[in-house]
């Protein structure tokens, strides 16, 4: 019996010996400094985010070339496109498209491959 307590009490002791050091918890609102996390990642997939010069020229480029595959005879369509190639054809596009238009808008016309798609993308944009 005196073996078995005394086991117990080894066992304890050595059970008691490995426990882990506490740690001093973190600070609870500090923020962490740098790039650090996914949202800081997806800061260019930001869909409220104005668009670059480069994106704004890819995005003119893409409506003119939908609207050139695309010949309609419909005057509605065709005032459409004329007046958005006339516009990005320009060299006040890239600032008018930065301040016009969104990541999520670039995204909408970029998504589609039809003038009348891209005129309801057009009705999203907050002109």
């Amino acid at each position: 019996m005196k073996a078995i307590a005394l086991l117990l009490v080894v066992g304890a002791t050595a059970c008691a010996a490995s426990q882990p050091a506490a740690t001093t918890p973190a600070p609870k609102n500090t923020q962490p400094s740098g790039d650090v996390g996914a949202t800081n990642l997806q800061g260019k997939d930001d869909p409220k985010r104005a668009l670059s010069s480069d994106e704004c020229q890819e995005l003119g480029a893409w409506i003119a070339q939908v609207c050139h595959d695309n010949h309609t005879r419909q005057a509605r369509i065709e005032g459409w496109c004329g007046d958005m190639v006339a516009r990005a054809g320009t060299e006040a596009w890239s600032t008018e498209c930065g301040k016009t238009f969104k990541y999520m808008d670039f995204m909408c016309f970029r998504t589609v491959d039809t003038p009348q798609s891209m005129m309801t993308c057009d009705r999203t944009v907050d002109h």
